[in-house]
């Protein structure tokens, strides 16, 4: 601060000195462009006390305008800090909603799955010869060499002595 207080006041001094010079011109009586070096003398003048106005002006306000600015600053982050803050709550929400949807859909899916599987399980009750033909059907469909039979007592039939013979061969 105290370099740039320094570079402001030798430019006023500068400035001065073109003024002065600008000032004798004027004062020349064999030139024809008097009103011009007048001209450039009060524009020096002026430049002149904007440079001594800021030397001055410099040291007392440039310290103040730091501590504006950083409270400016500090504003502007937590203005970012609560806008944050609203983001996050706002996808919060956002997926709490969505998993309250998604919740439903499940609910509502079991309730269609409890509901078919009764229209089943009452079909099927008292209908013995539909289970049977399941049963058979599904046979069909299976690839196993094995087959196991119930009997009437709900046990089946095990092969056991047929691995006995394939390994007498």
């Amino acid at each position: 601060m105290v370099i740039i207080s320094a570079i402001v006041f030798i430019v006023g001094i500068a400035v001065t000195f073109l003024g002065v010079i600008f000032s004798n011109r004027a004062k020349n009586p064999n030139l024809e462009n008097k009103d011009f070096y007048r001209n450039l003398s009060k524009l020096s003048a002026f430049i002149a006390a904007v440079c001594f106005a800021l030397t001055i002006l410099l040291p007392v306000g440039l310290p103040q305008y730091k501590v504006w600015q950083q409270s400016k600053e500090g504003e502007a982050e937590l203005a970012k800090a609560e806008q944050n803050r609203q983001i996050a709550i706002q996808e919060a929400r956002a997926k709490e909603e969505s998993a309250m949807s998604l919740a439903n859909a499940e609910v509502i899916r079991a309730q269609g799955i409890a509901q078919a599987n009764k229209i089943i399980g009452d079909s099927l009750q008292n209908n013995d010869a539909y289970i049977h033909y399941l049963w058979i059907e599904a046979l069909r469909e299976s690839k196993s060499d094995v087959i196991y039979v119930p009997t009437e007592a709900g046990i089946p039939i095990t092969e056991s002595t047929r691995f006995l013979k394939r390994n007498e061969d």
